[in-house]
């Protein structure tokens, strides 16, 4: 048992993410100008100005390597090297040393803001640079691909499955402490609390707040301390399942868009970071034109390209246009979150990999009305064309060196893969359209549990919905789909 789990978690962490080095090289581009235009190029010069040595309290492990504020030079070159460094990394410079020095120095400067009290959330920004920068996305759309072509970078992927761990941990420890002081009291609403602390003390009444302000509705306010509780802890429950993890970053932009607008506090710099994880279900015709767009890129565009950037950075410094940036950037995310959610939840839960491969093969029992229902209905749900249908019965009829057909589950082969009972129907609905995709969520309940309660129905499918005395036979307009 704890081989095999050890065994299947090595699995997850090499082979979960099965990026390109252009997909990579794509986000790269994507992150760096959302820094740039968005989040905003973190500079503590002026901030560390103000603060007294006496206001200097670091934690414990901070404190072993400064005990004091180091000289306000230290943070002049500090500020233009951070410039440097991320602009190399958005031009594809030197990507991974410069994204290394980068993230390096905002963490070590954000340690001294947090010494005095001041602490914020973006932490897991500076931390996806980082580690992002060991993942090989410099290889395309970059100066360095064009400048050493014989140098080539395998991309790896092992970054981005312990950025994800990374985020669901932060999440789970932020639920768990709600959780351990009392959130899920029955005699108070703790969300209610914290939003009247932060109407009334901190003067956040924009947006929806001040629609909320005398609502009482009791139910109301405790049934959102048991999402944020909930959402938050099973955060890091969904890293393994890479699905999953994009349903929990849907919800996490539809959580952080409800903070916005209820409590006015923007966590805009995480929506780039949600990002990373979508970049998969793009479709291939999108990838196979900035293929053909990399090879044709020179050294001067990037420079062009990365000029304006900085340029637009500057700009809205200069009119004073960060915040609005930053929360319309926010509030975007979270119509989109909302379309995703109740337009087209098929695109969370869809197989990034299978359009890569041949069709997915259904094999069921031909003679079980539930089996042959759930093949029309997949077929009626299949839009994209996915799948193909055989009968376990076939295995006979075509002599197949199987020893003994099961034909009390239904079977799924993809990838050279072959998945029964819940994890086939999972498989299998992820890929349907409108909400039934949702029911891939079914993968959250430990598995034995699931194929317990798909084994009872299998056993019982003739008496409780019949059999026929021979297999289906497709009509004309389905025998394509029949193998």
């Amino acid at each position: 048992m704890i081989k095999r789990t050890i065994h299947n978690y090595i699995n997850w962490f090499f082979n979960a993410y099965l990026f390109t080095t252009l997909q990579l090289s794509f986000f790269r581009i994507l992150f760096l100008s959302s820094i740039f235009v968005v989040t905003g190029v973190p500079q503590y010069m002026d901030k560390i100005a103000n603060f007294p040595d006496g206001f200097f309290n670091p934690p414990p492990l901070f404190s072993a390597f400064f005990d004091q504020i180091p000289p306000l030079v230290f943070f002049q070159v500090s500020d233009v090297l951070i410039y440097l460094c991320l602009f190399f990394v958005l031009i594809g410079l030197f990507t991974k040393y410069a994204g290394i020095v980068g993230s390096v120095l905002v963490i070590i400067s954000n340690g001294f803001i947090y010494s005095t009290g001041k602490i914020d959330h973006s932490f897991l920004l500076w931390f996806a640079l980082f580690i992002l920068s060991f993942s090989g996305w410099g290889h395309k759309l970059s100066i360095n691909s064009i400048l050493f072509k014989h140098k080539k970078e395998e991309p790896r992927n092992w970054t981005v499955s312990l950025f994800s761990l990374a985020i669901g941990f932060s999440f789970f420890t932020a639920g768990f402490i709600k959780f351990v002081s009392g959130w899920l009291s029955s005699s108070e609403a703790m969300l209610r609390g914290f939003f009247l602390r932060n109407y009334y003390v901190q003067n956040k009444q924009n947006y929806l707040a001040p629609y909320f302000e005398n609502f009482d509705f009791f139910p109301f306010w405790e049934a959102g301390d048991w999402f944020t509780i909930l959402f938050e802890m099973l955060f890091v429950y969904a890293v393994f399942r890479t699905a999953n993890f994009r349903f929990f970053t849907v919800l996490a932009v539809f959580f952080h868009g409800l903070v916005l607008l209820l409590f006015n506090i923007a966590f805009s710099s995480y929506m780039i970071i949600y990002v990373l994880f979508w970049i998969p279900v793009l479709p291939s015709s999108f990838w196979t034109k900035l293929s053909s767009i990399s090879d044709r890129i020179k050294t001067f565009h990037l420079l062009v390209f990365g000029g304006t950037v900085f340029g637009i950075n500057l700009g809205l410094k200069t009119m004073e246009l960060g915040l609005i940036i930053n929360h319309s950037y926010l509030i975007l995310f979270f119509f989109v979150a909302l379309f995703v959610l109740f337009i087209k939840p098929s695109w969370i839960f869809r197989d990034t990999a299978l359009g890569l491969q041949k069709k997915g093969v259904i094999r069921f029992d031909g003679v079980c009305n539930l089996c042959n229902g759930f093949v029309q209905f997949v077929i009626s749900k299949d839009n994209r064309d996915i799948f193909r249908f055989k009968t376990l019965q076939s295995n006979e009829e075509e002599n197949e060196p199987e020893q003994e057909t099961n034909y009390s589950t239904i079977l799924l082969e993809k990838h050279d893969l072959q998945y029964d009972k819940s994890d086939a129907f999972a498989n299998i609905v992820r890929e349907l359209k409108s909400g039934w995709s949702y029911l891939y969520l079914t993968t959250f309940v430990p598995k034995f549990i699931r194929n317990f309660v798909y084994t009872i129905v299998a056993k019982n499918r003739y008496k409780m919905f019949g059999k026929q005395d021979s297999c289906m036979l497709p009509t004309e307009n389905l025998k394509k789909k029949f193998l």
